[in-house]
């Protein structure tokens, strides 16, 4: 097969995974608390778990989306009682985010969720040497810097 009908193949294999992962974004999965999480939901309350005391434009940068949009998703986990904003006592705008007991469920929950699913996808990364990861972690880089060049010009 020639190189440049392998590089349509990823094209494509990449596609499908982002369209994968747009059908695994609608589907809620309960973690533990009797709330039903979509992907948004836990992967914010994942990064405040990793990161207690992060505010919300830290969080934006995590996540890679606009500080409302992080906004919207703390307060429904504020709602479902999984996160706390705590007000800065230096800056009335600032807030700093942890994890309620029951956040603490839920991202506990999703660490074992990720451990059993990912486990293949792990050792197959663990076996490879330092040169080919760092292969892997740059077409990663590389496709990242693919979709946010689509996305500024297409604004």
């Amino acid at each position: 097969m020639a190189k440049v009908d392998k590089i349509h193949d990823f094209k494509e294999t990449f596609l499908r995974i982002i369209n994968k992962f747009k059908v695994l974004e609608k589907i809620p999965i309960d973690h533990g608390t009797g709330d039903l999480l979509y992907a948004s939901e836990i992967n914010t309350l994942e990064i405040i778990g990793k990161f207690p005391g992060i505010n919300l434009t830290q969080l934006a940068e995590k996540k890679g989306v606009t500080k409302s949009a992080v906004s919207q998703i703390v307060a429904k986990l504020v709602k479902k009682q999984l996160v706390t904003k705590n007000q800065s006592p230096n800056h009335e705008k600032v807030f700093f985010l942890e994890l309620t007991n029951s956040g603490e469920v839920a991202f506990k929950n999703h660490e074992k969720f990720h451990e059993k699913y990912d486990l293949p996808m792990i050792e197959k990364l663990n076996g490879m040497n330092d040169k080919q990861f760092d292969q892997v972690a740059e077409i990663f880089e590389m496709l990242e810097s693919t979709i946010d060049n689509y996305l500024k010009d297409l604004k």
